[in-house]
């Protein structure tokens, strides 16, 4: 333990730092162990200062959302745990910019957009997580995308301790990723423009994308979300390699160079493989789930045998969507 961290984190939050705070409350899957230090921060502002409190008493540090997308380790973190809990949202009726905190749940943001007679997020009701990881991996379902009415970002530079804004152009956006991901940046804000909307078809809209959650998804299990990013291709020869060991691809797939990484699994007949009380999904390939007595190493021997099916099957190296917390502490 940090005596003087300790003091200098009380001297700015009292007695909300925590400490041994299990982050298995904290994940969609309900594993992890216990955390050094966790602080829910409620400002932007707080994130700054706790950052560099952190850097300063050379404490690692994480941050974390909504904890969807979030592998915590059984051992925990040995270091600080910022959980996001900045969760304000303003919204110009007249011009439909909306300005979202990082802590904000994508679903209040849809909820809240709809209901002011604003389209463009009815999507986002299907998302579990926060604004801020949603920005940062770009995140989509059921056609849409974070990107797709995202005007900006403002961040937090962690090298620098500067906030900066950061236009939508600037932030390299694909399939599950931005630039964000590979830079030392937090997101604090994001800003959004959205059209005007009759809210009755916003609510149908919502609605509709619930009835399409509620039946592709599994339920009365923990799940972070899916586990593996889709297989892009760019170039057609990798597609040619792929149709010589892959002979009943969907035309649609190849038409858009993108194959389902819950479909390679689906094939592949691995839905209900087990590890403890980790599974894959009967539902949906892509989903690895736990019935509430999994651990982390469970979750991660599966994330491994799913990769090296996929890879000794189809050649193809598979991608974790989830981050990975405290296996390196």
């Amino acid at each position: 333990m940090n005596t003087q961290f300790e003091q200098q984190v009380e001297a700015l939050l009292g007695d909300r730092l925590k400490r041994g705070e299990p982050l298995a409350a904290h994940s969609h899957y309900g594993v992890g162990g216990p955390a050094s230090y966790f602080v829910l921060a409620k400002t932007a502002e707080e994130v700054t200062s706790l950052v560099q409190l952190a850097k300063d008493e050379n404490v690692p540090w994480v941050v974390i959302g909504g904890g969807t997308n979030i592998l915590v380790s059984d051992k925990g973190f040995n270091g600080l745990v910022i959980k996001m809990g900045n969760r304000s949202i303003r919204i110009n009726h007249e011009t439909g910019e909306v300005v979202a905190d990082a802590g904000l749940l994508s679903s209040s943001l849809a909820r809240q957009t709809g209901e002011a007679g604003l389209t463009g997020f009815e999507w986002g009701i299907g998302l579990p997580g926060t604004i801020g990881g949603a920005v940062r991996g770009n995140a989509g379902c059921f056609g849409g995308e974070t990107k797709d009415k995202l005007v900006s970002v403002d961040i937090l530079n962690t090298e620098t301790g500067e906030v900066q804004t950061i236009a939508k152009e600037d932030l390299v956006m694909g399939y599950r990723h931005s630039k964000i991901k590979d830079v030392p940046w937090i997101v604090l804000r994001a800003t959004f423009l959205f059209e005007p909307r009759e809210v009755d078809l916003n609510r149908e809209a919502i609605n509709e994308v619930l009835r399409c959650r509620m039946d592709s998804q599994p339920k009365n299990v923990k799940c972070a979300g899916c586990a593996f990013k889709n297989v892009d291709f760019v170039a057609d020869e990798d597609i040619a390699k792929l149709k010589d060991r892959v002979h009943d691809i969907p035309e649609a797939f190849l038409t858009n160079k993108r194959i389902p990484a819950g479909w390679l699994v689906d094939r592949l007949g691995l839905k209900g493989t087990r590890v403890g009380g980790a599974a894959i999904s009967e539902l949906h390939g892509n989903f690895i789930t736990s019935d509430g007595t999994a651990t982390a190493d469970q979750l991660m021997q599966l994330i491994a045998l799913v990769k090296s099916k996929v890879r000794d099957a189809y050649g193809i190296q598979l991608h974790e969507e989830v981050q990975f917390i405290g296996f390196d502490t």
